[in-house]
């Protein structure tokens, strides 16, 4: 299962906590085996959200003894308050390392200190996504004056049919939904999801069909339905089909060495800072001795696809593309065609 970490408008809202679950229940397969006997009074939501929270006290914190933990603990409310009993606290480290791969240890001297000594998600974007997701919920839910401050961008394909999908590809059994491509027909037919992505807002799925395997838009889903038809999983890696490209168009494009001007400076927003602060691609590699007191040169390795060519036009002026000619053309292309539209509104 693959994830877009573009920003942290993939956060999954509050009210929307039991997507999530079944996210979690996906990607770390130990979480339905939750060690029900030592915490029937809390609910398995509760104990996530205290593992959570454990884990991003003690990661911000770096080395920190027990009471103090205790006391974070009672102050930010969880269980209701009540003091975090040490066999407990004991207890939930070894669920941690179960369920996330994050040991956390003591240090055997001194206060005492518990630090994390492996962290098994730093490799893993999906499992950073959903700790990052999780903690922020845990403190927007903790606190009830900012419930109205924490602003985040609504994902309306997330409401609608990401659980059925998930749970498909975690049961790997094979979902029959009722498509409707943008200007096209209603069709229905049996997929077999093999990971989910999110994009601009947007959740995805990469699945095989009767005419192969395609990307299907979830706000597309008119309808989905759940089936006990089993199926197994295709050979295809789903992050190195996505790993050389911008969006989630799967392409047959050879890998191309892209080359981008970020232009620097006030008039144009100091675009290089902000490929810096955010690169396109994880390939992004900056150019030292290319860049200039005006410009900033980048380097990508990426296929050239219908959303790279959409994120280039994001940045306006402030870029331009250097290589390969075949990009630079299609750039000139679609901003003449641009300024012609205008040029012709203008008139009229």
């Amino acid at each position: 299962m693959t994830f877009s970490l573009q920003s942290f408008s993939s956060f999954i809202p509050p009210k929307n906590f039991f997507i999530l679950r079944h996210i979690l229940s996906y990607h770390f397969p130990i979480f339905a085996l939750v060690n029900t006997k030592t915490s029937r009074a809390m609910d398995t939501k509760s104990l996530i959200n205290n593992y959570v929270w454990l884990i991003d006290f003690i990661r911000r914190r770096g080395k920190v003894p027990f009471k103090e933990i205790n006391k974070a603990w009672q102050r930010a409310g969880r269980d209701d308050g009540m003091e975090l009993g040490k066999r407990t606290f004991l207890r939930h480290i070894n669920d941690i390392s179960d369920i996330f791969g994050i040991d956390i240890e003591c240090e055997g001297c001194g206060d005492y200190g518990y630090f994390i000594t492996y962290d098994d998600s730093k490799s893993d974007t999906t499992k950073t996504w959903l700790l990052n997701s999780m903690s922020l919920h845990n403190f927007v839910c903790d606190s009830q004056q900012l419930k109205k401050r924490v602003l985040l961008e609504d994902i309306p394909s997330g409401q609608k049919h990401l659980t059925t999908i998930v749970e498909a590809m975690r049961d790997q059994t094979k979902v029959h939904i009722w498509y409707q491509a943008f200007g096209k027909e209603e069709r229905n037919f049996l997929i077999e999801p093999q990971c989910v992505k999110l994009f601009r807002q947007r959740w995805y799925t990469l699945a095989k069909s009767e005419i192969g395997i395609r990307i299907y838009a979830l706000d597309r889903i008119n309808k989905a339905e759940s089936t006990t038809k089993k199926y197994e999983f295709s050979d295809l890696i789903p992050e190195e089909m996505f790993e050389n490209i911008i969006g989630v168009s799967p392409s047959d494009r050879k890998t191309e060495k892209i080359v981008v001007k970020a232009f620097k400076g006030k008039e144009y927003g100091y675009e290089d800072c902000y490929l810096r602060s955010l690169p396109l691609h994880k390939s992004q590699h900056e150019i030292a001795e290319k860049s200039t007191k005006e410009y900033a040169v980048f380097e990508y390795n990426l296929k050239i696809t219908f959303e790279l060519i959409q994120e280039l036009l994001h940045h306006k002026d402030r870029i331009e593309v250097v290589s390969p000619k075949s990009l630079r053309d299609e750039m000139k292309d679609i901003i003449s065609a641009l300024s012609d539209r205008y040029k012709r509104n203008r008139k009229s």
